[in-house]
Order: C-alpha cells, then sequence, then structure tokens
C-alpha cells in the first residue's frame, strides 16, 4: 500500500479496502522502523491519529473532502505547523511551536490530508543533502548500508522529504505517498532524481511562501514530490491558488492545470540534449545513464537531438 501512488491510495479509501486510521498507522510505524535513514525530524502522531478518524468519519458519512482525504502526508520542517515542532533543522528554533499553519500546508489540512510528520533538512535549508543538519544527514535506502560519504542521502535541503525509493517490490524506503517540500537551488529536484520520484519547482508566485521559513525570499518555492506526475498534478492544483498574505503570490485566480489524453506518453515530442553537458571529466556511469535516457526516449517515439546551448543572451 506505501508503494502505491496518491491516486491509487485514493481510491482505495474510496473502495473501503483499507481505512485512514490503519493506513496511517503503517506510515508512522514505518517511520519508527526504518529510524536508521533519519528522514523525520519530528512525528506528530497524535495529530495524525486525530486527523486519520475525523477522515473516516467523513468518508462513512459519505462527505469526504476529495482525494486527499484521509492520505498521509509530511512537510519539511520548514514549513510552520500550528502547535507541532518546526525546528528548520537547526538547534537555534529547538522547543519552536509555530502560532499559525503555512497556507500551502493548511490547504492540505483542509482537502484533508493526513500530517504524520515534519522531514529532516540542513539548516534553515541551507545546504547538500542534509549534511548541515542539526539532526544529522538523512541516509539513502538504496545503500543505506555503504558509507554515507560514497552514498549520499537525496540529494539536497529536503532530502527527508520523500526518502529515496527502492524499486516496486522492495518499498521500505517509502514512507507515505507524497511530500511537501521547498526548493531555491535544487531541494525538491535533486531529491526527486535520485529518489525515483517525481519533483517539481512551480514557477515563483504560483504557490503560497507563507509560514516558509526563508532561506532566499526571492528564490524559495513551495515544492512538490511524489509517484507520479499525476499525483504532482492533482496537488498542485489544489495549492495553486491566491494568497492574500504573501504579497509576492499571483494574485489572480488560475486555470487547472489538466494532462491531457497523451499523458503519460512522449510520442512526438522534440527533446533536445545540451552538447555542453558532456563536460570533461564527467563519470562514465553518469554518461551511461544519460545515453540510456536518450535511448528510451527515442525509442518511446519522442526525437532527440544535441542541440547547443547559447544562453539567455541570445534570445
Amino acid at each position: 500500500m506505501l508503494c502505491s501512488s496518491l491516486r491509487q491510495v485514493s481510491a482505495r479509501l474510496v473502495a473501503g479496502e483499507v481505512t485512514s486510521a490503519e493506513l496511517t498507522e503503517r506510515c508512522l510505524a514505518r517511520a519508527v522502523n526504518t529510524r536508521d535513514l533519519n528522514a523525520f525530524i519530528t512525528l506528530t502522531g497524535q495529530m495524525a491519529r486525530r486527523q486519520a478518524a475525523q477522515a473516516d468519519q467523513r468518508r462513512h458519512k459519505g462527505q469526504s473532502l476529495g482525494p486527499l482525504d484521509g492520505v498521509p502526508v509530511s512537510v519539511k520542517d520548514n514549513y510552520c505547523v500550528e502547535g507541532a515542532l518546526t525546528t528548520c533543522g537547526s538547534r537555534m528554533l529547538a522547543g519552536f511551536r509555530p502560532p499559525y499553519t503555512a497556507t500551502v500546508v493548511q490547504r492540505l489540512l483542509a482537502a484533508g490530508a493526513v500530517l504524520v510528520g515534519k522531514t529532516n533538512l540542513d539548516e534553515f535549508a541551507m545546504g547538500v543533502g542534509t549534511t548541515d543538519s542539526y539532526f544529522g544527514p538523512t541516509k539513502n535506502v538504496w545503500g543505506s548500508n555503504v558509507k554515507y560519504k560514497l552514498l549520499p542521502s537525496s540529494g539536497e535541503s529536503d532530502s527527508a522529504d520523500d526518502p529515496p525509493l527502492p524499486p516496486r517490490d522492495d518499498c521500505r524506503g517509502l514512507l507515505h505517498p507524497r511530500s511537501l517540500g521547498s526548493d531555491t537551488g535544487g531541494s525538491v529536484r535533486n531529491p526527486a532524481a535520485l529518489c525515483g520520484l517525481v519533483g517539481l519547482k512551480p514557477s515563483y508566485g504560483l504557490l503560497s511562501r507563507h509560514g516558509l521559513i526563508p532561506l532566499v525570499n526571492s528564490m524559495d518555492v513551495p515544492g512538490l514530490m511524489a509517484r507520479s506526475v499525476a499525483d504532482v498534478t492533482l496537488v498542485f492544483n489544489l495549492l495553486s491558488a491566491p494568497d492574500p498574505l504573501d504579497s509576492t503570490c499571483v494574485p489572480e485566480r488560475r486555470t487547472p492545470v489538466s494532462l491531457g489524453d497523451d499523458a503519460g506518453t512522449v510520442r512526438g515530442l522534440r527533446v533536445g540534449l545540451p552538447v555542453e553537458y558532456h563536460c570533461p571529466g564527467m563519470e562514465q556511469e553518469v554518461l551511461q545513464a544519460w545515453e540510456e535516457t536518450a535511448e528510451r526516449l527515442s525509442a518511446a517515439g519522442a526525437t532527440v537531438t544535441q542541440v547547443r546551448n547559447r544562453g539567455l543572451h541570445g534570445h
């Protein structure tokens, strides 16, 4: 169940194959049993159990709030959550419990999501691989038995937002269907790439930053990680809305993103591979992965061609 996509989990909740309370207990137990990965700074078990019970009651009465109702999620520990410990990965904020909840987190909770915990990050989100977290680095489940220096955690400051995802037949590292992170210089996209997940850094101003403890105000963006593009799209549409509490948030309502009938296929797409990315000293393993990806795109119907990146000054 924990290996399933958000949409699959939602469907099983609707079908009555599992309750939110049962799913929440599985997530909390998985988090405890994989404590050596150091993915979470704080588990919000009491809050999660209360939210799960409320979701089950709504569903029993036919009053479900939608596809996220009763689905466990986590948020990076630089988001304010009223009453929950919020450390930002720093000893400086030990014992801090915010008096309010970040807008994007509040929108998740209003949709019925169950918050199971706050995830690890570099101190104040400044760093790579949580090596600068006061609580220690997050391990990579792909190689958690390998020395950390040889295989860092998940890649950027929110490297615990979704602990690295193993193959589908071994999901001991997947703790919940989706997570809310933040991205300033790659802190959602890099971990997603190293974890086998989909990561999205939305354009600045599409998601509210109210309640996100800042690293760089002009660059920080709430980011999403989930199993699939469809899952990320679902949550993005939920969170993307004006917010009077964030003056940098685009004030106009947005048309929901639709994947269209051809979602899941690359047939007909033109993909450019910048030749500059084949730089001297590139690891052979990286180059091989690059070439294999290009071959798979081509085999799937995309047109793959080499291009030169002349920089923004040429546009």
